[in-house]
């Protein structure tokens, strides 16, 4: 059986994959940038 899909459905498909996993790893990024921030007064005073 061979899958009924419009090439357009499959580009946005993929646009909408990229733009979470884009969104995701900036996200991560902020979130490992505020981790390291807020340790650094815990690493100084020690």
């Amino acid at each position: 059986m061979v899958p009924n899909n419009s090439p357009l459905e499959s580009l946005a498909a993929f646009a909408i994959v990229f733009l979470v996993g884009v969104l995701f790893t900036a996200g991560v990024g902020k979130y490992v940038e505020k981790i390291k921030k807020d340790a650094e007064p815990v690493a100084l005073s020690n």
